[in-house]
């Protein structure tokens, strides 16, 4: 029965990656709230030919009607290279920022 759901959710792109195996995991990271977690996560679409890089996290605060406070979001392998792309040019940004106001 588990093999026509997964036939099923296969073709949806949304299911594929909601229902897929987590291949691995970071460690979590704590944000700026002490119930707030950060976690990478590489999981294998329900086609079992796809692979995405993951975001499991509990923000520091949300607003709205969303619900529950522990989001997901997954990206393919193209998009998770310019993420990582943006995250470097993000922290080489701050880090500049940071050396800028140190008094001297």
């Amino acid at each position: 029965m588990w093999l026509a759901f997964k036939k099923l959710f296969s073709k949806s792109k949304n299911f594929r990656v909601l229902f897929g195996d987590v291949l691995f995991q970071t460690n979590p990271v704590q944000g700026q709230n002490g119930h707030s977690t950060f976690q990478w996560q590489v999981k294998k679409g329900l086609d079992q030919q796809s692979f995405y890089i993951g975001v499991k996290m509990i923000a520091d605060g949300y607003m709205g009607p969303e619900g529950s406070p522990t989001n997901y979001i997954s990206f393919d392998l193209t998009t998770a290279e310019q993420i990582k792309a943006g995250i470097d040019e993000c922290i080489a940004v701050a880090r500049q920022f940071k050396t800028d106001t140190i008094p001297r």
